[in-house]
């Protein structure tokens, strides 16, 4: 096939093509997925049942068919999908044939909150590069002389007897070395695996599994899991390990963030028209491409700094180093995938991974 044959269904802005008498023709997937609806139910329908939430753009592609002339606009807002207010920029252009006939109009929608979401995602995968460097260099020389220090701690404590009081101050050396080789290996996750260990997965299967583990934990008590799971969602070709690795660290921040009495509640679906935030285009002819899991909780919600700068070593919790989302987000690009952090209207965090399902 052409590369013209895929232009349209890989752009990152939204197409939405108008015939004269200014009804929906055509949407690409990105279209979709500004709308939340799917060509079908919006086909064949003018601009203002097309986008009801906002009168501009009926008026731009009215005034596009009437005076076939080109506009653009900056600044417009929308309600999106979920009730979310997006930010666009637009343009629409007279559709014409060589002699200037009218056939139609074109209207191309940019979805400024998703550009914002996509620079966020490219800042983070270039601070987890460079993070990752310097992971390795610093846990590979730490490590070396941690292991002489133990060694030769317990060599010194195996000259003392027990009831020696210098076993106290060797007992504690060698409780603060295991504690220094823990934090190592938890910078040590967060360094890119290398190629995957890949299987057909059950995404609702790796979620119980965790949600399950969870609920053996005190910490869980008094906290209730609202799955909604759709249960028509396609297998998947993942690391087992490393996406369990994922929710668990995602479920807990939840859990830690939830006061006694709240709720979690953990959302799976196929996102329509490609996922938000990544630089993966939405699969050509398809509903989505993508596999979405959503983890909600109706605690405090996310620092900014969190949001629009790092995830490494931010942490509201009194005990870790601030590495669970980092690590997460490093497992989910080497799946393909991307994470999206947010806060929700109504209050608590939102975490939003997309996951993509095989070609074919």
């Amino acid at each position: 096939m052409s590369i013209e044959s895929h232009l349209t269904d890989s752009l990152v802005e939204g197409l939405f093509l108008f015939d004269t008498k200014g009804r929906l023709v055509r949407v690409n997937p990105s279209g979709e997925r500004i709308l939340g609806r799917s060509f079908r139910s919006v086909v064949n329908k003018d601009a203002a049942k097309v986008f009801p939430g906002n009168i501009e753009l009926d008026e731009m592609v009215k005034a596009c068919l009437s005076e076939t002339r080109a506009m653009v606009h900056s600044g417009i807002t929308m309600p999106g999908p979920e009730g979310k207010t997006i930010d666009l920029s637009v343009s629409v252009s007279p559709i014409q044939e060589p002699d200037g006939t009218l056939v139609g109009t074109a209207l191309l929608v940019r979805d400024e909150t998703i550009l914002r979401d996509m620079d966020r995602s490219y800042r983070r995968a270039d601070q987890l590069a460079i993070f990752s460097v310097l992971n390795l260099g610093m846990a590979h020389e730490i490590k070396n002389p941690l292991g002489g220090i133990k060694g030769a701690t317990q060599l010194l404590s195996s000259e003392l007897t027990p009831d020696s009081p210098m076993m106290e101050y060797c007992e504690v050396i060698l409780r603060e070395v295991d504690r220094i080789d823990g934090l190592l290996e938890t910078l040590l996750a967060a360094v890119p695996r290398g190629e995957l260990r890949t299987s057909e997965i059950n995404i609702h299967e790796i979620l119980d599994e965790v949600i399950h583990l969870l609920e053996l934990s005190e910490e869980t008590a008094g906290l209730s899991f609202l799955r909604i799971y759709d249960p028509s969602l396609p297998t998947l070709h993942g690391d087992r390990n490393g996406l369990i690795q994922v929710f668990l660290n995602l479920l807990k921040n939840s859990v830690e963030a939830s006061a006694s009495g709240g709720e979690i509640t953990i959302k799976t679906q196929v996102p329509v028209g490609g996922p938000v935030g990544t630089s993966a285009a939405p699969r050509s002819g398809a509903r989505g491409g993508f596999l979405e899991i959503v983890v909600m909780d109706d605690g405090q919600g996310f620092d900014p700094d969190i949001k629009e700068y790092t995830t490494f070593f931010v942490t509201t919790k009194s005990k870790g180093v601030g590495l669970g989302l980092a690590i997460s987000e490093q497992i989910i690009h080497d799946h393909g995938g991307s994470l999206v952090l947010d806060n929700r209207k109504e209050g608590g965090a939102e975490v939003r991974v997309f996951l993509p399902l095989k070609a074919g």
